[in-house]
């Protein structure tokens, strides 16, 4: 659900504190308390206001800042609260959709209606999504079924497990009928609003990626786009969210997807490093070969259409015979052979189809089949290249992908990728449950592109030295971690025991036979009396599950680390941390 934004004058300039303060003529305490009072049951939490005073602090300094934020310390209005003191769009980055959900349909309309007495206006919001997130009215309006079926079953060209009935065909059809009987009095064109839901295969008929988009000006539908609508809202709203998916797409493509903002707030960060990964990442398959020379083939002559299906017939070829794994060697040389030829043909494809103009008979289907040549030109030329920064290797799924072959390249870091394009000419806030290890955030700091040695909170005989000019030139960051023991009022400082002074450990709501760590939740001791079958003492289990309120310093409910990362990797980091 997607509030519809209103246009505000802005005159003053984002990031000193004054501006904030007449914009809103509020401050953050003033936003955070009203907002913590909408919450049903909702009382101050010291770990909240601390998070939203650096936050404050961060602003008005223009220092990035890294925010360690357990379950349970109320993060959203931690952040949102001080977002509506900045002057133009602020931008909240989430990486899943449950958190998306649960910002735009619960938080922040509460907000919006907690803070408007205080602000003496209400606050607009918006979603950003991707552009195929958002029904194409061009490819709406020529939607047929790109890959016809001839025979009875789908041939499976390239390996790839596609084989379906003929039957299907006529079901296709009817959902996008569907989708257009539903665009048709659609105000926005989003997909997550079409309900029932379409298949995948419906929806690619109906949507358009972006690098296949003319763009609103040379499109026939350009005045009816509902993607170019969503960012329109976008720019008109107070906070937008997006996802990283699109942030990272955004840093990659030179940053003009995203409004212009002053404040980035990223939750979740420690998701934000494989995400511009997976964006960063190319893959050639024989699918996609097949695709473009048949997509394209109306605007080239024979000759070349010809040598993209030898090409393409190639690399079927070269994937068969090499095994899946990584390529530490350099291309082998039945894949070196497929991607020359490919190489040659989609050179020749791209000069014969010229540009795009807007006089063309059909600039969206020229446009379509132009990205598509381009982006294997540029994965085939990425792979041919070899770089150092670069890894290849052969995928050849099992399960339900079996069958599929690709040849993938992808950057060994995306560090140096989030120095440049971060960072610059805003603020960020990274936040997430688990963001240190060891209880120190260097590790995350380097993922997200940032030197150890910028921390200006840390004194300068504990910075590490720069190794480097990357290091030298690193903005400056603070960091704050709102669960350590260390920081935060009311709970056991770092060498005390883990569990409260004078109060048995908590039994796991989830395993009842082990004890829970407490307040800290980082670990779990089996209690005397257990043992194994051998007769030797147990080992010690990680939590598994929240542990209760602790009856000492009366602290909110919270996961374990290792628990609450939000994947394999980071879990297994926490976990022995």
């Amino acid at each position: 659900m997607t509030a519809a934004p209103t246009s505000a004058a802005r005159p003053a300039t984002a990031g000193s504190p004054g501006s904030r303060r007449r914009r809103g003529r509020a401050s953050t305490d003033d936003l955070l308390a009203a907002a913590v009072g909408a919450v049903p049951g909702g009382a101050a939490r010291p770990g909240q206001q601390q998070m939203a005073t650096a936050i404050d602090n961060a602003i008005g300094s223009r220092e990035h800042l890294l925010v360690q934020a357990g379950t349970g310390t109320g993060k959203s209005l931690a952040y949102l609260a001080p977002a509506l003191t900045v002057d133009g769009p602020v931008v909240v980055s989430t990486a899943t959709l449950a958190l998306q959900a649960q910002l735009v349909e619960h938080d922040l309309p509460r907000l919006a209606d907690a803070v408007e007495p205080v602000l003496g206006r209400r606050p607009t919001y918006a979603v950003l999504k991707g552009r195929h997130h958002y029904v194409c009215m061009a490819k709406l309006d020529h939607s047929t079924e790109d890959e016809p079926r001839d025979t009875l079953f789908d041939s499976p060209s390239s390996g790839g497990n596609s084989t379906g009935w003929l039957g299907e065909a006529g079901r296709l059809g009817k959902q996008i009928q569907r989708i257009r009987d539903w665009a048709l009095a659609s105000e926005t064109g989003d997909r997550d609003e079409l309900d029932p839901g379409v298949d995948d295969t419906a929806w690619r008929q109906v949507s358009m990626p972006a690098r296949e988009c003319v763009g609103a000006t040379r499109c026939p539908y350009g005045d009816e786009c509902f993607a170019e609508a969503s960012r329109v809202r976008a720019r008109e709203a107070d906070i937008v969210v997006t996802n990283h998916s699109l942030l990272a797409v955004d840093m990659l493509a030179g940053r003009h997807i995203v409004p212009p903002h002053k404040l980035l707030v990223i939750d979740e960060a420690h998701e934000l490093a494989d995400r511009v990964s997976s964006a960063a990442q190319a893959e050639l398959t024989v699918e996609a070969v097949e695709r473009a020379a048949r997509q394209s083939r109306p605007l080239l002559t024979p000759e070349i259409a010809e040598t993209l299906v030898e090409a393409g017939d190639a690399l079927a070829v070269g994937l068969a015979e090499v095994p899946a794994g990584r390529l530490t060697a350099g291309l082998p040389s039945p894949l070196r052979e497929a991607c020359t030829l490919l190489d040659s043909a989609t050179r020749s494809a791209l000069d014969r189809i010229g540009d795009v103009k807007a006089d063309d008979p059909d600039p969206v289907r020229k446009q379509q089949s132009k990205a598509v040549l381009d982006e294997l030109s540029k994965t085939v030329q990425r792979l041919l290249e070899e770089a150092d920064h670069d890894v290849a290797w052969v995928e050849k799924p099992e399960g339900a992908q079996a069958g599929r072959r690709a040849l993938v390249v992808a950057p060994l870091s995306v560090a140096g990728t989030l120095a440049v394009n971060l960072y610059d000419e805003r603020t960020v806030v990274a936040t997430s449950a688990t963001l240190t290890l060891g209880g120190r955030f260097d590790t995350v700091a380097r993922a997200l592109g940032l030197a150890p040695g910028a921390a200006v909170d840390q004194p300068e005989g504990s910075r590490p030295a720069p190794t480097d000019e990357a290091d030298r030139d690193s903005p400056p960051w603070r960091s704050l971690d709102v669960d350590s023991p260390s920081t935060t009022p009311g709970r056991a400082s770092s060498t005390s025991p883990r569990t409260c002074p004078g109060r048995p450990p908590p039994v796991c709501p989830r395993r009842p036979a082990r004890s829970c760590s407490g307040s800290s939740g980082r670990s779990a001791d089996v209690p005397s009396g257990s043992s194994r079958r051998d007769g030797r003492p147990p080992r010690p289990r990680s939590c598994c599950g929240p542990a209760p309120t602790c009856p000492c310093c009366s602290r909110a409910r919270r996961r374990c680390r290792c628990w609450s990362a939000g994947s394999a990797r980071t879990r297994r980091a926490a976990c022995s941390a």
